[in-house]
């Protein structure tokens, strides 16, 4: 009887040592793979201390053969950074039209607690005006007017591309 419990029951009940060591696999994992990237970049000479294809000076070599200008390099990294800027407010533009991350606004229980379940659009004339209104029908049967969208909001990864791509853009400025 004693042999059937499982390992995990003597940890605390924040603790588990299952997802501990899948936690600390995938990481080392994640870190094996970024090592992996990064010796094959060395190794084409991307940090200039071997012979390779994407050594700085043989790059810039072959990106004038092509025809590529400091010009073209400015406003390459100008649109990556005015992309990492407005990326979230396309998206969310987008969401709310169509419809999505949208949620349900009724009270619950006559608490301060919302339902908060998603929503889908459902759009109906006006019995007495004939006017076409639009109504909001949750999972749970709540029929609203008003639901509230939830918003998709920079990260601290979103905020480092936009710093990354305006410093490069400064850098390819003062190139020009």
């Amino acid at each position: 009887m004693e042999k059937e419990r499982c390992f995990d029951q003597s940890l605390p009940a924040g603790l588990n040592n299952k997802n501990y060591v899948r936690k600390r696999l995938s990481n080392f994992s994640f870190t094996m793979i970024i090592m992996g990237i990064s010796f094959i970049l060395y190794y084409l000479g991307l940090f200039g201390n071997e012979a390779g294809p994407l050594q700085p000076e043989q790059l810039g070599e072959n990106l004038a053969a092509l025809g590529v200008s400091k010009i073209h390099i400015f406003l390459f990294f100008l649109s990556v950074f005015i992309i990492t800027i407005v990326w979230n407010w396309m998206f969310n533009l987008i969401c709310l039209l169509v419809g999505l991350r949208l949620t349900c606004t009724k009270k619950v229980n006559n608490e301060s607690a919302v339902c908060g379940a998603s929503v889908k659009r459902k759009k109906a004339v006006h019995k007495k005006t004939g006017v076409i209104i639009t109504r909001y029908v949750c999972s749970h049967g709540h029929e609203r007017s008003q639901v509230t969208f939830n918003q998709v909001k920079k990260g601290s990864v979103g905020h480092t591309l936009w710093v990354i791509s305006l410093l490069f853009c400064i850098m390819a400025f003062y190139l020009t």
